[in-house]
């Protein structure tokens, strides 16, 4: 997969996010979300920044630089995310991408 919007896309999709949900917490209208998904619109460095941690996963692997994914797994009790629940699980995935970090410094 070469397409950064494909990748986008997929993992919005993996995490049964709703654009309506993502566009809210990356503060964009979901026709921008559309268009960045689509190829028609550039990714700025802030919404890269928030959907990388949305997501959990590296700045290389949404740009298609890179294969290695390892996401965080943790349980959420609802049957449904809002947007208001993006925040907590971009916080706590970047706590996770943060510790992974350290912990392969450690291993150096």
């Amino acid at each position: 997969m070469k397409n950064i919007g494909a990748r986008m896309e997929t993992l919005r999709n993996d995490m049964n996010l709703t654009p309506q949900a993502v566009s809210s917490y990356l503060d964009i209208p979901t026709e921008d979300l559309f268009d960045m998904e689509n190829g028609k619109k550039n990714i700025t460095l802030s919404v890269l920044n928030k959907l990388c941690s949305l997501f959990g996963c590296s700045e290389s692997y949404l740009l298609c630089r890179s294969e290695e994914f390892d996401p965080a797994a943790f349980a959420l009790r609802s049957n449904s995310i809002e947007a208001d629940d993006l925040q907590g699980i971009a916080s706590m995935n970047r706590i996770y991408l943060n510790m992974k970090y350290l912990t392969s410094k450690m291993d150096d």
